[in-house]
C-alpha cells in the first residue's frame, strides 16, 4: 500500500516551520525535531519585514505573494507596512521589477530627501509580528498533522534513513552539523522601545557604512541596526544601544523619549549564497535549506516550495 514519505525537518525557526507546512500540504508525513521552540530562536529577534534584496529574486517574489495573502488572516500576524528608505546614490527613473509586486511604490521627490542622502523611495510592503506569526505557523502545522519534538541533533546520520528525507533547516547550526564553514554568524543588535503609535517605518542605506532602521510592531518599535560578520557574542553592548537609539530618533523624532523595553542580540546565519540543495548521503537523502542571513522571513515561502520540488523531482512523493 502506498503511503506518503516521511520527512523530518531539523530546526524550528521560521524556515523550518514554513518548510514543514509546505511538505505537509504536499501530502508528506511531516515532523520537526529541534533543540528549541520557534519563540526561542533567532526568528523572534528579527525585524521581520519583506524587503527587497538583489539575489534570490524568485524565492523573494513567491514569499511576498504569500505574505500579501496572509494580511487578510487576522490570526497570522502579518500587516501592511509603508517603509521609507533613504539612499546615498541616485535611483534609476524606472521602477525596479520587484516593485510591481508591492502594494504601492513611489520614488521620493528631491525636496523629501535631506543630506547625507541623495534619493529615496517608499515601499508598500508587509511586516510580520514574530510572536504571533510563529505561533500561527505552529498551529497551522499541527492542523495538517505535523508534529514538533525537542531534542538536539549533532549528527544527521542518526536520523537519516532510506524511507525518510531529512531537511536541514538549522541555520547557523549547519556550520557544525554538516561542517559548512562558509556559514558565519552575522551579529545584529536591536533595541525595542515602547511604540508611541508608529505604524510606518524607515530604513537608511549608506554604501559600505552603517545603517539605521525604525520598524514598528504592535507594542514596540524595533530600532537597529548592526551587522558584524564572525561575531558570536550574544551580550548587548551599551555603546551600541545608545548609538542605535540616537540615530533612530534622529531619523524619526516621534521616538523621542520612548521607553526602552528590551535590548536583544541575534546571530543571523550568514553564507555567501543560500543553500537549497538535495544531497544523497550514505545514511539517506538530505535536503538543505539554510544560509538565509537576515532574510529568513523574506525567503521562507519560496525556499520551502523549492524543498518540496526537490523532493518530488526525485520521486519522493510516495514510497511503498
Amino acid at each position: 500500500m502506498e503511503r506518503p514519505m516521511e520527512v523530518l525537518i531539523i530546526g524550528s525557526g521560521v524556515t523550518g516551520l514554513t518548510t514543514a507546512i509546505r511538505l505537509a500540504e504536499a501530502g508528506f508525513r511531516t515532523s520537526i525535531l529541534s533543540r528549541e521552540r520557534a519563540l526561542d530562536t533567532t526568528s523572534v529577534v528579527a525585524a521581520a519585514i519583506w524587503f527587497p534584496e538583489p539575489t534570490n529574486e524568485a524565492f523573494m517574489a513567491r514569499s511576498l505573494e504569500v505574505f500579501l495573502e496572509l494580511i487578510d488572516d487576522p490570526s497570522a500576524g502579518v500587516y501592511p507596512l509603508e517603509i521609507t528608505e533613504y539612499l546615498d546614490y541616485r535611483l534609476d527613473e524606472a521602477s525596479p521589477a520587484w516593485a510591481e509586486q508591492l502594494r504601492s511604490y513611489r520614488v521620493l521627490a528631491d525636496h523629501e530627501v535631506a543630506a547625507p542622502y541623495i534619493s529615496g523611495h517608499v515601499l508598500g510592503t508587509v511586516r510580520i509580528e514574530p510572536p504571533i506569526y510563529l505561533a500561527y505557523l505552529e498551529r497551522r502545522l499541527a492542523s495538517l498533522g505535523g508534529t514538533l519534538n525537542y531534542r538536539e541533533i549533532d549528527d544527521l546520520s542518526l536520523v537519516a534513513a532510506d524511507n525518510r528525507v531529512v531537511v536541514n533547516c538549522t541555520g547557523l547550526g549547519a556550520r557544525t552539523l554538516v561542517g559548512d564553514e562558509s556559514v558565519q554568524p552575522v551579529r545584529g543588535q536591536v533595541v525595542h522601545v515602547r511604540n508611541p503609535g508608529i505604524t510606518d517605518g524607515y530604513h537608511t542605506h549608506i554604501t559600505g557604512g552603517p545603517f539605521t532602521y525604525v520598524l514598528p510592531r504592535n507594542e514596540v518599535v524595533v530600532l537597529g541596526g548592526t551587522r558584524i560578520v564572525g561575531e558570536w557574542s550574544l551580550e548587548p553592548d551599551q555603546e551600541t544601544t545608545e548609538r542605535i537609539v540616537r540615530e533612530a530618533t534622529a531619523l524619526d523624532p516621534r521616538l523621542s523619549g520612548s521607553e526602552i523595553v528590551r535590548v536583544a542580540v541575534g546571530l543571523r546565519p550568514g553564507r555567501p549564497n543560500v543553500r537549497v540543495e538535495f544531497e544523497e548521503t550514505a545514511a539517506g537523502p538530505v535536503v538543505h535549506n539554510y544560509g538565509h542571513d537576515g532574510n529568513g522571513y523574506g525567503l521562507s515561502w519560496g525556499c520551502a516550495e523549492e524543498v518540496v520540488r526537490l523532493i518530488e523531482s526525485r520521486g519522493g512523493g510516495i514510497t511503498s
